[in-house]
């Protein structure tokens, strides 16, 4: 029988880390030695994956030569699985066929929450599709947190290490702002029973059977000190600057599309929209 391995699609400060802590709590899933390895992204957009790397080498970092409180624990993970630098499909698949024969009976899936893979081309997932389905069992969540709260965030968190304000930041033409266009490009490539979108707001209240349905393993909310953490982190290094009327109506006007594109807009989602 193939082993499972759950995709992360994304997104950036969604609250992705939460959700790993869940699930690895939950004896549900490991990603080995690391929760983001951007290994895919590497083989993918090798020129792509460097230029992160040198974009974060530059960035001052918040309390540098300093343990951030809000790291996931050590305890997570295990040191001795490694991703070769040299980056290949085969290499890709050995590591995670090597992390299965050590997590095997104790875990029920192995876990890739880069969340640089809401990045890759439908072209190359297509083109690593049958390989990785001959070694695996391929299923993708996707975490969406509120669109603008979202890009406050990650506008918030440039000002502080970048400079400017967080208004300086707002970019309105992000491939990350695309929610619906990126559920459908997956579906096609991996089939609708496979992809999940989980609505940040209410699994953080603690609704949690959608993903527990899906994966079909019982998940409970077990996030709650690293949630405690992730707030931890806001406070210090996201959420410093709070969103006006004026701005939120700025961005709203840039975004609506985003929430229109929604048969139905998540609860969570219409009950902040405080600007009409």
């Amino acid at each position: 029988m193939k082993p499972k391995l759950l995709l992360n699609a994304g997104y950036p400060s969604s609250g992705t880390t939460s959700l790993y802590y869940t699930l690895w709590s939950n004896k549900y899933g490991h990603g080995g030695g690391v929760k983001e390895s951007n290994y895919l992204l590497h083989i993918q957009s090798p020129q792509v994956e460097k230029d992160r790397e040198k974009l974060h080498q530059s960035k001052k970092k918040y309390g540098k030569g300093m343990y951030r409180p809000w790291s996931l624990p050590d305890k997570i993970f295990m040191p001795e699985h490694t991703f070769d630098k040299e980056p290949s499909l085969d290499k890709y698949i050995d590591y995670y066929l090597k992390l299965w024969k050590d997590i095997e009976g104790e875990y029920q899936s192995l876990l890739d929450f880069s969340n640089s893979e809401q990045q890759l081309t439908e072209e190359f997932m297509l083109s690593i599709k049958d390989e990785l389905l001959k070694n695996f069992d391929i299923t993708v969540v996707m975490m969406l947190r509120d669109p603008i709260c979202r890009l406050w965030s990650i506008c918030n968190r440039k000002s502080l290490t970048e400079g400017g304000t967080p208004q300086s930041h707002m970019k309105f033409d992000d491939i990350n702002l695309s929610y619906i266009d990126k559920y459908k490009k997956y579906v096609r490539v991996w089939g609708e029973d496979n992809v999940k979108m989980i609505i940040n707001e209410d699994f953080y209240a603690g609704i949690t059977y959608p993903l527990s349905y899906f994966l079909e393993y019982d998940i409970k909310p077990r996030y709650s000190k690293i949630t405690r953490l992730s707030k931890m982190k806001d406070d210090m290094y996201s959420q410093w600057c709070d969103l006006d009327k004026n701005t939120w109506k700025l961005a709203y006007d840039n975004m609506r599309w985003i929430y229109d594109e929604y048969n139905k807009v998540p609860k969570a989602w219409k009950d902040r929209l405080f600007y009409k």
